[in-house]
């Protein structure tokens, strides 16, 4: 791109995973719905047996999570768009200049990624969903003598349905947060 600080920090910053996820991979992780999604993954996944869901064939299982990932793929796009489009230039380039909450980031960086990550856990689910039709299709959820590897495959597609449903929540949330944060900002200054 060009031999300037800011251009070659703006390289970086196009690769997701080296320039957005990996900055970020300790705000995941710690983020209460990284550790909850993770923990009703586990105790579904053990009580499997003792669940109505247990009786489901695993392709039906998939349906849910496909028709459910699919219709929060286009919410987290949608509000992607929004949250570029709705503050308006003048607000966008005052947040692009904004400290944001990992160094060299700026608040609309990360927003940006908040909704682009959300995106992301609900593609993670679809391919989950797909892997899980392909490999599982017509056996139950919780078949008669489980095998333990069974058991884990089902607490990872668990992890990843409760983990994109808890990002779609914060996707809600964010929306919520940058109308807050617009009134706010044209309460004090409306010219």
């Amino acid at each position: 791109m060009g031999d300037s600080p800011e251009l070659a920090v703006a390289e970086r910053d196009l690769r997701f995973v080296r320039g957005q996820v990996w900055p970020r991979r300790r705000e995941i992780i710690a983020h209460p719905a990284f550790g909850l999604a993770g923990a009703s993954a586990v105790v579904v996944a053990l009580a499997v047996d003792h669940l109505p869901v247990g009786g489901m064939r695993i392709n039906e299982l998939a349906d849910i999570g496909f028709t459910f990932a699919a219709i929060a793929f286009g919410a987290c796009v949608s509000a992607t768009v929004l949250s570029i489009g709705l503050p308006g230039a003048r607000r966008a380039r005052l947040w692009s200049r904004a400290a944001g909450s990992v160094p060299g980031k700026s608040a609309l960086s990360d927003l940006i990624f908040v909704l682009a990550w959300a995106s992301v856990c609900q593609f993670v689910l679809i391919v989950t969903c797909s892997l899980a039709v392909a490999f599982g299709g017509d056996i139950d959820v919780a078949p008669a003598g489980m095998l333990t590897s069974h058991r884990v495959a089902l607490a990872l597609g668990l992890f990843s349905a409760f983990y994109a449903f808890a990002e779609l929540l914060i996707v809600i949330l964010t929306l919520s947060q940058i109308a807050v944060v617009i009134i706010a900002e044209e309460q004090r200054d409306p010219g």
